[in-house]
């Protein structure tokens, strides 16, 4: 006998049905399909108290932490729960190939708004003499009115520069997340993605407050380990800079665990007050590295931290989710990103994968030619080095990079492995780059004839006739990068006769000098590139940890430029594809990482980074 069956939906928001093998209602028995005469929508009276506000205001634990968010207005924020402009695309998945594999990416049916909120109790305010409204906004304006000086005079609680508008919405994430998402700890060995004796587990996220990102730590300490926002230290101890600050942890709720679940989004219990005062801003957040991975810098990324992360362990699986699922997001709808590629529709974000060379075993893609903005979160006052971390390969493209509109990097090439001024010719992967900028700077050459060739010393004038071009001989030699057949063909290729007097001369030793200096002159004129770091590792689907990282000559971290931060602004990264380097295939790029260093980290004299 078929039998109707009622769905409870939300206000202005109806979705049609489709048939189904069967249907499943708030994960209760599965109906089957066959089984239901027909689906009735209706509203939902009480959508309202699903929503965080809603369950907040009811919690008799959150009493003025909810009052504050009526106040401030940041209730009707945290009332949104989609976007009602965006548009489905009309194919549900993108398929592509990345590097070897063929992959599919998804794209999200609906654009969600979630939010994350971290409220002290009133027994926590209690505890510090907070007990009422008015206490607590004097409280913050105690707190903010020495960071932000220049606002303490806005009365408005509704105004976003207002103190107590600020500590409320310091305590909010722009994304959804359950407690075991916060960091990339899970239980289950990514904690193996870091060296634990070097740092902590730690992200950055954005928050409500523009001018404040909230760092949460998870460190390995035993009955202690948890999550904690703004922790600085090496799990109990101070870290190398001799910093070391407690924070405020992640709490249980008795038998409901650290979870709050709500319709759009997530609320959990802190033990002490969170705030962004001067202490924060400069001994946590202002002096240390900000390592962040590409999915962190945008919400709508975050929102589907769960299915993207998936079973680390299980290879892809298009029909199946719990490998997890690589994401495609339409360049106009992601916050803090936009951009455009004429051969790609949107971005993809790959999900955790185990045996990917990328910290977290995550990483970006775009495919073609591109053109993209990210916004930076704002970083505490002072100067600031920029930097991203990838895997290099030879289908990397070449990018222009630009910071806050100001080209810092012209023509960045991303297919080459790492590379230093003091490294042999014969081992850097520059080799045709320094024999080109050579052949312009040091040694000319010029055809006399049909087999002859003029080379002139550019630094002292002298010339020499040979009967081979030697700089084709080398761009033409089938072992270009292997050290001793190009040591060795440098060494053959400088030898002729003095134009002027017709003597036999030997110029070997004299390139051999020269190009020595090449090295050291081309590279400094290239962005400075690094190993990636130490303190990132890597683990395999055996379980098997690698330190695949910082030894490796394909897995980098590039400088991206300086930027000086007021404090109060966001700042802005562009990366642009300029051109296939003619040394590579170039289809795709990635990014794995980016991180943020402090003048503090990157020019201190005493404690050396790494």
């Amino acid at each position: 006998m078929k039998k109707p069956l009622l769905l409870l939906t939300l206000v202005a928001l109806v979705t049609p049905a489709t048939a189904q093998e069967y249907i499943l209602v708030d994960d209760d028995v599965p109906i089957f399909s066959s089984d239901v005469l027909e689906i009735t929508y209706e509203t939902d009276e009480q959508f309202g108290q699903r929503l965080l506000p809603g369950i907040l205001a009811a919690d008799p634990k959150t009493q003025l932490f909810s009052q504050a968010l009526q106040l401030t207005g940041l209730a009707d924020t945290l009332r949104c729960y989609w976007y009602a402009d965006y548009t489905t695309p009309s194919e549900p998945r993108y398929y592509y190939r990345s590097y070897v594999w063929n992959e599919v990416a998804w794209f999200n049916e609906h654009r969600y708004k979630n939010f994350t909120v971290f409220a002290e109790t009133d027994d926590v305010f209690a505890a510090q003499g907070i007990g009422n409204i008015e206490q607590l906004k004097a409280y913050a304006k105690q707190v903010y009115d020495p960071v932000f000086p220049d606002d303490a005079a806005i009365s408005d609680p509704t105004d976003r520069r207002n103190s107590l508008n600020r500590f409320v919405a310091y305590h909010i994430l722009r994304h959804g997340s359950t407690y075991w998402y916060l960091t990339f700890y899970d239980g289950k060995m990514t904690e193996r993605f870091v060296d634990a004796t070097l740092t902590d587990i730690n992200v950055w996220y954005g928050t409500l407050m523009e001018q404040g990102v909230l760092k949460f730590s998870y460190p390995l300490i035993g009955n202690d380990s948890g999550v904690y926002l703004n922790h600085r230290g090496l799990g109990t101890e101070p870290d190398k800079y001799g910093k070391q600050v407690r924070g405020a942890k992640v709490v249980a709720d008795g038998e409901q665990g650290f979870d709050h679940p709500c319709f759009n989004g997530n609320y959990f219990y802190i033990d002490r007050i969170l705030a962004y005062d001067l202490p924060t801003r400069d001994d946590v957040l202002g002096s240390e590295l900000w390592r962040m991975d590409f999915k962190t810098l945008s919400p709508d990324i975050m929102n589907n931290y769960q299915e993207m992360r998936g079973d680390y362990f299980m290879t892809d699986d298009p029909g199946s989710t719990p490998s997890g699922h690589n994401y495609i997001y339409k360049w106009d709808a992601m916050e803090n990103i936009t951009g455009h590629s004429p051969e790609a529709p949107g971005l993809v974000a790959r999900r955790t994968d185990a045996n990917f060379y990328c910290w977290q075993g995550d990483e970006i893609n775009i495919f073609g030619p591109f053109d993209f903005n990210i916004q930076l979160p704002t970083l505490p006052p002072g100067e600031w080095e920029v930097r991203m971390g990838l895997a290099v390969t030879d289908m990397r493209p070449s990018v222009n990079v630009y910071l806050n509109g100001q080209l810092t990097i012209d023509s960045l090439v991303l297919s080459r492995g790492y590379y230093d001024a003091d490294m042999p010719f014969g081992q850097t992967p520059l080799g045709a780059d320094i024999l080109a900028y050579m052949e312009t700077h040091v040694f000319t050459v010029e055809q006399q004839g049909d087999s002859l060739f003029l080379v002139t010393d550019v630094k002292t004038g002298e010339q020499m006739l040979t009967t081979e071009d030697p700089y084709k001989k080398m761009y033409n030699g089938p072992y270009l990068f292997y050290t001793g057949v190009l040591h060795d063909a440098i060494i053959a290729g400088f030898i002729g006769i003095d134009s002027t007097t017709g003597e036999s001369i030997d110029w070997s030793e004299r390139a051999n000098n020269y190009r020595a200096q090449a090295i050291k002159d081309y590279t400094a004129t290239q962005p400075k590139v690094m190993h990636a770091p130490k303190a990132c590792m890597r683990f395999n689907s055996g379980g098997h940890q690698f330190s695949l990282f910082d030894d490796s000559q394909y897995s980098l971290r590039y400088v991206l430029g300086h930027i000086v931060s007021d404090g109060r602004n966001r700042n802005t990264l562009r990366i642009e594809w300029r051109a296939a380097s003619p040394y590579s295939s170039a289809k795709e790029m990635m990014i794995d990482y980016f991180e943020l260093v402090p003048k503090a980290v990157y020019d201190n004299q005493e404690i050396p980074e790494e």
